[in-house]
């Protein structure tokens, strides 16, 4: 079901307009922020994956660069957002485990892109404009699945 989820809000997403190429909002992070929080790092890395791999089939871009850096964005994101939501989680929440997804994925494909295109000097650049629409994307998200979990989950872990 959540793979489900996250390919809606994936390929809604698509449908939008985009500010600058290839920048996206991440909608499918909210689904991750919710597995990692509900189920832990392996089911939202399998759910991770998966929906990356699923989501280049249907689009075309299986095994093609976009999927290289969906792929590794999406990983980074899902092991940075995990290891933050374990050891600093309670201070910064749902939103600063966002937050921290989106700066990962996005200095993750950054990565790829220095390593497929451009080298280390050129992708560095972008790192500023990286910061900043991480910042962008990682509250809007963080904060709607910090809604979605108070309205999923009254008992466990949906603190601010």
């Amino acid at each position: 079901m959540l793979l489900a989820a996250s390919l809606v809000l994936h390929m809604l997403e698509s449908t939008l307009p985009l500010p600058l190429p290839f920048v996206r909002l991440g909608l499918a992070n909210i689904i991750t922020v919710y597995a990692i929080i509900a189920m832990g790092v392996g089911d939202a890395m399998i759910l991770t994956v998966l929906r990356v791999g699923v989501s280049s089939l249907l689009v075309g871009t299986f095994l093609g660069p976009s999927f290289a850096m969906a792929l590794s964005g999406g990983v980074a994101a899902t092991l940075a957002m995990w290891v933050f939501f374990r050891l600093a989680a309670p201070p910064f929440g749902v939103v600063g485990v966002s937050l921290v997804g989106a700066l990962f994925h996005n200095l993750a494909q950054l990565g790829v892109v220095a390593i497929l295109f451009t080298g280390p000097g050129p992708a560095a650049r972008f790192v500023p404009a990286a910061i900043l629409m991480a910042a962008a994307a990682g509250l809007g998200t963080g904060l709607v699945a910090l809604f979605a979990l108070r309205r999923i989950d009254r008992g466990g872990f949906a603190g601010g």
